[in-house]
């Protein structure tokens, strides 16, 4: 019997699951009024001069290892940051590949700085406070530092629901494709005790509307707040699909009072659900921690991204068609001589790269896309599958998508799998990523004038060919990326 127990414990392999390590906090990127000059991004061509603070902007982060490799999950709370930021922000962690990798988002909040140099004084002006961006790239790679240094062994817990969603979220362009499913993952620690969350939801954040002239992370920062005081872990909120235009389901003519009990709201109740939605999941090991990327290069497309380009090389390094960067020089003429010599020719065309990733803790994966994806791209719904009682196609609409030239599936959310997390906003951002098919605004000098119908996203998009390119990058990851065993 003592042979047949020694042998036992001499068996390969252990015996229990392995260790998996996390730790989560936040830290406050708040922009100082009085020392820092900042506009309010998110509406309209220009920005708005911010009059005082409504709540405090955060970085939140969570940090997870399997003791091999590690893997930062940060939130923060503004419209977005290019992937030049990201790209800093890991070279400054010396975080640049191998077995550490930094997943970055932005919750769009349209009541945050301009961090992407479209939302100044004026028109075509950056409203970008070089100080206030650079104390944001320090402030995350702090807190990751700090996280990192401190993690302890957890396990974690992972849970979805498909909530109605009325009074949460609609869609603001045909057809009507809703997506209804908040995920929601929390981490404790051995003895019970909350380290953190993460909570993933498709709208955008813009319940304070152009009005408003306070800062604040609106209803992200409601959802949070929520979680973080029933639970005592940092909570991270991961925005899904936000394209289409899917905002939040408010009363019409509401003031700014109104609007700010609407942001409340909104962000409680989700906070509610998802917290309802994990009081039941059943807690396990981690697992194994892996982070997997795509590099895309994309042509500039949109006649405004052509003309404003200096704004555009903020982010991201401009190149050729050949994949040469572009002296500085070009970044000058290259607009100039669009907007005199319109068109400008496909040849001469700026190109950008940016990122598709993918994070895999255990059999959870966080697939990264770097713009705001329709969500019919991410779920398909053609059929009206995901329209919660709305018409598929407004009966008013005088240019009504043409749905048989629609994509067919599998979709990305299908292809993700059961436990999967579509994000936008991710390492990145690009504009509206929009489905190929009902791309419908010409590139002509100025993007205008529009088709009737609703067709914005188009103008704030870098172009035609994004969703294809991003979406077959995607499809290529997952597929290399197969879940682990």
């Amino acid at each position: 019997m003592r042979k047949l127990l020694l042998s036992l414990l001499l068996l390969p392999g252990p015996l229990s699951a392995a260790p998996f390590y996390a730790a989560a906090g936040k830290a406050d990127i708040t922009p100082d009024l009085e020392k820092e000059t900042v506009w309010l991004a998110g509406f309209g061509a220009k920005g708005r001069r911010p009059e005082g603070v409504h709540d405090p902007l955060y970085a939140r982060a969570v940090v997870v290892s399997d003791g091999k490799r590690t893997a930062a999950l940060v939130a923060v709370d503004l419209l977005g940051l290019y992937r030049a930021d990201v790209e800093e922000i890991r070279r400054s962690l010396g975080w640049t590949g191998g077995d550490r990798s930094l997943f970055l988002v932005a919750t769009h909040t349209h009541s945050g700085p301009d961090t992407l140099g479209l939302w100044g004084r004026w028109l075509g002006v950056s409203g970008v406070d070089r100080r206030y961006q650079r104390r944001v790239r320090e402030t995350v790679a702090a807190l990751v530092r700090d996280l990192a240094s401190r993690m302890q062994e957890a396990d974690l817990a992972y849970a979805r629901a498909d909530l109605d969603p009325r009074g949460l979220s609609r869609d603001l362009r045909d057809p009507v494709v809703i997506d209804p499913e908040l995920a929601a993952l929390s981490l404790r620690d051995r003895k019970g005790k909350a380290i953190g969350s993460l909570v993933r939801w498709s709208c955008h954040p813009e319940a304070l509307g152009r009005e408003n002239r306070q800062v604040s992370a609106d209803f992200p920062g409601a959802l949070c707040a929520r979680i973080e005081e029933a639970t005592g872990g940092a909570c991270v909120f991961l925005p899904g699909a936000v394209g289409g235009l899917l905002s939040p389901d408010t009363e019409e003519g509401l003031s700014v009072a109104g609007e700010y009990a609407a942001m409340e709201r909104i962000g409680r109740r989700l906070a509610d659900e998802a917290l309802r939605a994990l009081r039941g999941a059943p807690r396990r090991a981690g697992g194994e921690v892996s982070f997997a990327s795509r590099t895309v290069r994309i042509p500039v497309e949109n006649s405004r991204y052509l003309a404003f380009l200096p704004s555009l090389a903020f982010g991201h390094e401009l190149q050729n068609r050949d994949g040469h960067a572009l002296g500085a020089w070009r970044r000058w003429w290259l607009p100039l001589r669009h907007v005199l010599f319109y068109p400008l020719r496909s040849d001469l065309r700026p190109w950008i790269e940016t990122e598709v990733s993918l994070l895999r803790i255990g059999r959870i994966a966080v697939l990264g896309l770097p713009g705001e994806l329709f969500p019919e791209l991410a779920l398909g719904g053609y059929g009206g599958e995901f329209r919660f009682g709305h018409p598929l196609v407004g009966p008013s609409n005088p240019n009504p998508p043409d749905l048989k030239k629609a994509p067919a599936g599998p979709y990305l959310r299908a292809l993700l799998g059961k436990e999967g997390l579509l994000v936008g906003l991710a390492n990145d951002e690009i504009g509206y990523i929009v489905p190929e098919y009902d791309f419908q605004t010409a590139p002509t000098r100025t993007m205008l004038p529009r088709p009737p119908g609703t067709h914005y996203e188009e103008t704030n998009s870098i172009g035609r060919s994004a969703a294809p390119l991003l979406l077959d990058a995607a499809r290529e990851l997952l597929s290399s990326s197969p879940l682990p065993r």
